[in-house]
């Protein structure tokens, strides 16, 4: 997990539920590029569960935005098989 969000350490705190979303969105995405849908993939998408997990536990100290991110967070999810087939 660190690795994954390595690249967000120096977010600010508010960009947290943000950037478990990027780390998850783009580790799923690497994973459908990669057509893996074998036993090794099980480990990545544990780390996306996590990750997108942990994006709505820290989303959840807005909760005024939380339906919004949870519909933003699915339409953007949805999307990432699509953009493998345009």
């Amino acid at each position: 997990m660190s690795v994954l969000l390595a690249g967000a350490a120096s977010r600010p705190v508010r960009e947290v539920p943000e950037a478990c979303l990027e780390a998850g969105e783009e580790l799923l995405d690497a994973l459908l590029a990669s057509g893996s849908t074998s036993r090794a993939s099980a480990l990545d998408l544990l780390a996306i569960d996590a990750l997108v997990t942990y994006a709505f536990q820290a989303a959840a100290d807005d909760p005024a935005r939380l339906e919004e991110r949870a519909a933003q967070a699915m339409a953007r999810i949805a999307a990432l098989p699509a953009r493998l087939q345009g």
